[in-house]
């Protein structure tokens, strides 16, 4: 989780209704990014469902992906990341987008206007790979 000083982006979660982002705000605080993955493949558990039964399957999708989302925001990317590791984060946010996998830059113009946190982090993490490429290609 951020300390007290990490930026995180609010947006996502501001966008659902008051009871989603209740249960979102309980799931942010005690979930990693591996459950919200894995809730993602195999849904919601039946705690969440039972504490927050007026939330419909709709409701819930939306949910996930601004949590997942949300979660994503609190990286901070910097080159102790491998290109694999990377690229999985990029490849979990084009999912919670429902963007087709390839061109970081697609995802970028879809939230830079929009996402000021999590764009300073997905350019981060373009910046990077795109460093490695000259690196890789002056050698």
């Amino acid at each position: 989780m951020p300390g007290t000083n990490h930026q995180v982006e609010s947006q996502f979660m501001d966008n659902l209704s008051f009871s989603a982002r209740q249960a979102a705000d309980d799931m942010l605080g005690h979930e990693t990014l591996k459950t919200f993955l894995d809730y993602k493949v195999h849904g919601i558990n039946s705690y969440y469902k039972n504490k927050y039964a007026n939330i419909s399957e709709l409701e819930w999708s939306k949910t996930l992906r601004a949590v997942t989302l949300t979660k994503l925001s609190y990286f901070e990317l910097n080159s102790f990341f491998t290109n694999e590791e990377i690229d999985k984060w990029i490849e979990i946010a084009q999912d919670a987008f429902e963007l087709p996998h390839g061109n970081p830059i697609n995802l970028y113009k879809i939230v830079e206007h929009k996402y000021s946190v999590f764009t300073k982090v997905l350019k981060t993490a373009i910046l990077i790979k795109q460093q490695r490429l000259k690196k890789a290609q002056a050698n």
